[in-house]
């Protein structure tokens, strides 16, 4: 299982640079995406900003928003099933790099939830949170930006 951040997640979406080799990273396993609730959320408010941006238009950003849902719906995504009190825990001890790292809260929430369900390849393109994932051992996808 690989496990997309927000970063990640968006070139599935999106054209950017990076988008065809997270296409090929998906494609090349058969696992459903983990796609948890903050997840989404980030996800769509991303695709909001894009439009504030002016490098989409709202239309595009909600038929993108559509296509995630219909996709969550046929099964390509799943809800991870974790519990939230060991991920909290989980955040927590995530959260002791933040004096070395400056990390984020949502990318700290990311990189915890990813510990949890321990997948073969955690895959982002925000260089802090690859920081923090790299301090975390997760097995880092793409090897560099």
């Amino acid at each position: 299982m690989i496990y997309l951040d927000t970063s990640a997640l968006i070139k599935l979406y999106i054209r950017e640079s990076g988008s065809e080799e997270v296409q090929d990273w998906v494609a090349s396993q058969d696992d459903p995406l983990p796609l948890w609730e903050l997840q989404e959320m980030e996800f769509v408010n991303a695709l909001y900003l894009k439009v504030f941006w002016k490098d989409i238009s709202l239309r595009d950003a909600e038929t993108q928003i559509d296509l995630l849902r219909k996709r969550r719906e046929k099964g390509y995504y799943v809800y991870p099933d974790f519990d939230r009190l060991s991920w909290v825990e989980m955040f927590f001890r995530v959260c002791r790099a933040t004096p070395e790292i400056g990390s984020r809260t949502l990318d700290i929430q990311h990189v915890a939830c990813a510990c949890l369900l321990d997948p073969d390849a955690f895959i982002s393109y925000d260089e802090r949170q690859r920081n923090l994932a790299t301090k975390l051992n997760l097995p880092l996808l793409p090897k560099v930006l």
